[in-house]
């Protein structure tokens, strides 16, 4: 049973008051899964901010907003399985607008 880390920015941390935490998982549990793992824990005021949704030339996306060990799941270059995409012991998953500069 992988435990991974969940680390919370901007709106999703004001949301569940927490800056991270410790998540444990089922063996073969994928992003998914730990997605609907934290919508289960902390219901649909934190599920809409879990996913970007919206319309690109009319046709409606919504797509996981969650970096794995700091790499956006959406990417498939990155992520080819997508949300599907197993996760394994020490994982980081981060949630939220992740901004930086230079």
């Amino acid at each position: 049973m992988p435990t991974i880390l969940c680390q919370y920015y901007s709106t999703v941390q004001a949301v569940i008051n927490k800056k991270e935490e410790r998540l444990r998982l089922p063996d073969g549990a994928t992003v998914e899964d730990a997605l609907d793992a934290l919508v289960h824990k902390y219901g649909v005021r934190l599920e809409k901010y879990l996913y970007s949704e919206g319309w690109i030339e009319g046709r409606h996306y919504k797509t996981a907003a969650v970096y794995v060990n700091k790499r956006r799941v959406q990417w498939p270059q990155d992520f080819p399985l997508g949300t599907k995409t197993p996760l394994r012991e020490g994982d980081l998953l981060s949630f939220g607008l992740i901004m930086g500069g230079g």
